[in-house]
């Protein structure tokens, strides 16, 4: 999966960066005496406030030629390739990356500061070596802010889709961004950070060692997945991996209930149910377990092709077990046939109960999430 490419370090001296604080000004300028940035924004709300910078940048990128004179290359041609250099040495991309790690680390060090509080203490002075005094003294304690997060955090930003969600990623704490590494340029949306910040340092270590090289891919797709990895060894992840392919990641996104009846299967059996396996109630699967491999394969099947897109929201129901699925494991228990043709009377018992199984589904009360 390909994934945002942080640019390489740059260390700009300070005369290229008065260089873009300048052209900056000079863009803002123009595009407020176009209309299409609104008359009251400074250079410090762009450099300070995340919306407004985000925005800024959008108006930037849709409007580029108004500012082709100022924005140009070291032949004096306006320029529009991102990595094309500029004629203060460095390009777009870089100068993007110096203003969202600016925005960045002011609006962190802003959410993470502590109040200022004003504490009064008794202290005791000794004067003319034999009197003592006591006195109140006033002093002012918090104010600080987290720069370990600070700095953890804005080492790594440089997209301007990063912007909005400086909120979320304040939300993780020092030790999942040390887990993290560059590897939060995968987390690209509130939801998958909030998901993510829910577990805890071990566990997130503990999945990293058992995902290897996927777990990047993990963080970018299915964050609420960590969890599950984490309770299973190397070769179970890498066995469900293969089996479900990319389902697999919304199976480790299950509860370790439901892994504790998953581990009563035999590698086999796990197979065929594939990626039922990652909506499948506990209590179905276990009514299906009762049934051999080539009954439960030809039973999933049966099922399939009977619900359709509905196998999911029927299967998911625990209920579905005691109220359906508990008979029509029996009616196959102890049948003596060939696979094919049990095939086919599983085939034509599913779709003569379809109708009813869609009318007790409509009746069924929403799940718990």
């Amino acid at each position: 999966m390909a994934l945002p490419q942080l640019p390489p370090p740059i260390d700009i001296p300070n005369e290229t960066k008065r260089g873009v604080i300048d052209g900056l000004k000079k863009v803002i300028e123009v595009f407020q005496a176009k209309g299409i940035l609104g008359k009251e924004i400074s250079y410090k709300d762009v450099i300070h406030n995340p919306d407004i910078l985000f925005s800024f940048i959008q108006t930037y990128k849709a409007n580029a030629p108004l500012a082709e004179k100022i924005v140009v290359g070291k032949d004096g041609k306006p320029v529009t390739d991102p990595d094309a250099p500029l004629v203060c040495g460095i390009n777009l991309a870089q100068i993007q990356q110096l203003l969202v790690k600016t925005c960045a680390r002011y609006f962190l060090e802003q959410d993470t500061r502590e109040e200022e509080e004003i504490v009064t203490e008794t202290v005791t002075k000794t004067r003319f070596l034999f009197f003592k005094t006591t006195e109140q003294v006033e002093r002012v304690t918090g104010g600080g802010f987290d720069q370990r997060k600070v700095r953890d955090i804005s080492r790594y930003m440089a997209f301007d889709w990063q912007l909005p969600l400086l909120s979320a990623y304040a939300e993780l704490s020092s030790a999942q961004l040390l887990e993290l590494g560059e590897n939060i340029v995968a987390l690209n949306s509130a939801e998958g950070i909030r998901e993510f910040a829910k577990f805890d340092q071990p566990t997130i270590k503990k999945a990293k060692a058992t995902a290897g090289a996927d777990f990047v891919t993990i963080v970018a797709v299915r964050p609420a997945a960590v969890g599950g990895i984490a309770t299973w060894s190397k070769d179970m992840y890498g066995f469900y991996r293969q089996a479900l392919g990319d389902d697999a990641f919304e199976f480790f996104c299950r509860d370790k209930a439901f892994y504790m009846v998953c581990a009563a299967l035999e590698k086999p059996a796990a197979r065929i149910y594939g990626d039922v396996l990652c909506y499948i109630a506990a209590d179905n699967l276990e009514e299906m377990e009762r049934l051999n491999m080539d009954k439960a394969d030809v039973l999933i099947a049966a099922m399939k092709l009977a619900f359709g897109n509905k196998i999911r929201a029927v299967l998911s129901r625990p209920a579905f077990a005691k109220d359906v699925l508990r008979k029509l494991v029996e009616s196959l228990l102890h049948v003596e046939q060939e696979k094919s043709q049990l095939a086919i009377s599983a085939q034509i018992t599913c779709k003569a109960i379809a109708p009813q199984v869609f009318e007790w589904l409509a009746k069924q009360p929403p799940l718990e999430s």
